[in-house]
């Protein structure tokens, strides 16, 4: 986070770059709040998408970067989808279930998962933003058009 604070300084940028739990965002603060690749590793991905979506001020957005796995099941999948269910069975599963009552996402986190995500946490947009040829991922935006 110092490099890239320092990188931004650098180049005249007024970015402001912060590490917190979500639950500690503070309210109507962010015009965007960014998640790489790290949503279906947690727990408890609605809570944080809920406090994204309380950081956001009017208009804000959020752009959530996970793996691009296929939009449904559908056996035995490509060699990149068996290989996210490899991951997600050797690390980010176990790593989510380790607590309590865990949505236990892991790495093949479809779209209709996050979308479903994104509207318990009180985002009523939700979108594939159409980024192609960018290796494993997929970006989505999340806004709220009632803010």
């Amino acid at each position: 986070m110092d490099l890239a604070r320092t990188n931004a300084a650098d180049a005249g940028s007024a970015v402001e770059f912060q590490h917190l739990d979500a639950s500690g965002l503070p309210a109507d603060r962010f015009d965007a709040v960014f998640a790489f690749e790290c949503l279906h590793d947690m727990p408890y991905p609605q809570d944080v998408l809920s406090g994204v979506r309380r950081s956001l001020k009017q208009g804000g957005t959020a752009v959530v970067v996970d793996e691009a796995v296929a939009e449904v099941f559908d056996p035995p999948g490509t060699e990149v989808e068996r290989l996210m269910y490899g991951f997600s069975l050797m690390i980010c599963l176990p790593d989510g279930m380790s607590h309590p009552n865990s949505a236990g996402t892991g790495t093949v986190m479809r779209p209709e998962t996050l979308r479903r995500y994104a509207s318990a946490a009180g985002f009523d947009e939700f979108k594939i933003l159409p980024i192609q040829d960018f290796g494993f991922f997929r970006f989505y935006e999340l806004a709220n058009s009632t803010r």
